[in-house]
């Protein structure tokens, strides 16, 4: 057997926070994945939140006593397609634009729903050990990139999920959809994030360091004996 085939598998999901269907975000997020086409047992799917409804976690508190293997929340949206999706793969690739120095409002909902992961009582605890990748996308420079990618490691040390971080020194995947960060465009391109060769980079890294930890940890926890396995 070839060392590619020993390889652990590793599924991504990555998920579109941005209300514009085919815009910047999408196109790092969509590029970022696809440089794992072709990678030995590496899988990946995307989901755009532009196409759900997703309502607001209320704090009913349901998801403490309630739950069941067919439902996780009180609420009846499409955050029924997102959970099963979640809970099956290995890394999480959380995309967003940035909202005047924050994420967007589609992504905050989502990872308010997935308050589930802490305090389900089927759920809490699902998230633990999985790989979770950041990805934002501003106008200018200094308009909130490091703001945007804290809030999203600050969801995923809730659920102790593992950070990673690109091998280029920043906190994620941060990008620019102007060029240069100057505000300035060029025509009709609609994806001038493609041109910011560092943002492109920083994403792709991001992701490559995602599955290097995934399969990392999959592999030790095959290691230790199965008394000692989470």
């Amino acid at each position: 057997m070839s060392s590619a085939a020993q390889l652990p598998e590793v599924s991504i999901l990555g998920i579109c926070g941005s209300p514009v269907r085919e815009g910047n975000v999408a196109a790092l997020l969509e590029a970022a994945l696809r440089s794992q086409d072709g990678r030995p047992g590496v899988r990946w799917e995307i989901l755009h939140l532009a196409d759900l409804r997703v309502e607001d976690c209320v704090h009913c508190n349901w998801c403490l006593r309630k739950q069941e293997e067919e439902r996780r929340c009180s609420r009846q949206d499409d955050m029924g397609e997102v959970y099963p999706r979640v809970e099956a793969c290995d890394v999480l690739l959380l995309a967003t634009p940035v909202y005047f120095g924050r994420l967007s409002g589609h992504l905050a909902a989502c990872i308010d729903r997935m308050r589930i992961y802490v305090h389900g009582n089927l759920t809490a605890g699902m998230l633990r050990d999985k790989v979770g990748g950041a990805i934002a996308v501003a106008w200018f420079r200094m308009a909130g990139l490091e703001m945007a990618l804290l809030t999203v490691h600050q969801f995923f040390h809730a659920v102790n999920m593992v950070i990673a971080s690109p091998d280029i020194g920043l906190q994620g995947g941060a990008a620019f959809s102007s060029l240069e960060g100057t505000g300035r465009r060029e025509g009709d391109d609609r994806r001038l994030v493609l041109r910011d060769q560092l943002g492109v980079a920083s994403a792709v890294s991001t992701v490559q360091r995602a599955v290097e930890l995934s399969r990392l940890l999959k592999a030790g926890r095959e290691a230790l004996p199965p008394e000692a396995r989470p």
